[in-house]
């Protein structure tokens, strides 16, 4: 798959300083566009205000949104600038969460934060990266809250399990893991397969990797004590992995997006970069 537009959602300049080393890295190495993408939806108590003062709120809101738009812009362009990369930005006053799942659709890859568990809650509209994860149809690139990933993809690890998404998450990764210097596929299992069941193996994965001129081995682990996402950043920390590769698993049920275990577990305790697809 080619890389040639990349969206970036940025919600302050601070999340510029976030986003913005992996993105740029892709995006010189595979002669992509950047576009960053800034939404705010209206205040969440707007709706059960008293009616007088209504739109005395939502102004003030919209007025402190567009504010901090304008400085997320300014970083963002200083960005591009220093990278010497060609981009765009959008805003929107429009739900965070909606307006990104919709524009995906126009990009090839998505680039998102994982949000910081100890900021306190404004009750104004966020985005919601399971969310775009389970509904934009595209790959998405989430960014640890902390640490510094100025480059990604030379050392890759594959979380493998036969699924739909993992298949999607693979592929998805192809533009990624052809420039990596190596790649482990690694498939985590409670214990040995069914005799005789249909399945791929990540030897097998490995090897059609290999076919393709990367760069690639396999693993096996047997899930213990240790939850299966423990174990898939344990091995990440080991090898010193770069960039983590693996299917989003979950379902939107009344707009309420809900993460599988692993995948949540992995989204919430990631340590590295991780390229989802569902």
């Amino acid at each position: 798959m080619a890389i040639r537009e990349i969206l970036v959602t940025i919600d302050s300049a601070a999340s510029v300083a976030q986003l913005l080393p992996p993105a740029a890295a892709l995006a010189k190495a595979h002669g992509a566009r950047l576009t960053g993408l800034c939404a705010s939806g209206y205040p969440a108590e707007a709706a059960y205000g008293d009616l007088s003062g209504w739109m005395q709120l939502v102004e003030a809101y919209l007025d402190a949104q567009r504010a901090e738009a304008s400085s997320a812009e300014a970083a963002f362009r200083q960005e591009l600038a220093q990278h010497q990369l060609a981009g765009d930005w959008i805003y929107r006053e429009s739900n965070p969460t909606d307006t990104a799942t919709a524009l995906a659709a126009l990009y090839d890859l998505v680039v998102v934060g994982q949000p910081n568990p100890d900021a306190e809650s404004t009750g104004t509209p966020v985005l919601r990266p399971e969310g775009v994860v389970l509904e934009c149809g595209r790959p998405v690139l989430i960014v640890p809250y902390a640490g510094s990933f100025a480059a990604l993809g030379q050392r890759v690890l594959v979380a493998w399990n036969g699924s739909r998404e993992a298949a999607r998450a693979l592929h998805d990764a192809m533009f990624v893991m052809q420039d990596a210097a190596a790649v482990t596929v690694l498939a985590v299992g409670p214990g040995a397969p069914d005799a005789g069941a249909a399945s791929v193996s990540a030897g097998d994965v490995a090897d059609a990797l290999v076919r393709r001129g990367i760069t690639a081995t396999a693993e096996t682990e047997t899930a213990g004590d240790i939850g299966i996402e423990d174990l898939v950043l344990s091995r990440a920390a080991d090898l010193g992995a770069d960039l983590l590769v693996m299917g989003a698993y979950g379902h939107s049920r009344l707009r309420e997006y809900v993460l599988g275990g692993v995948s949540r577990g992995i989204f919430q305790h990631m340590t590295l970069p991780v390229l989802m697809t569902h």
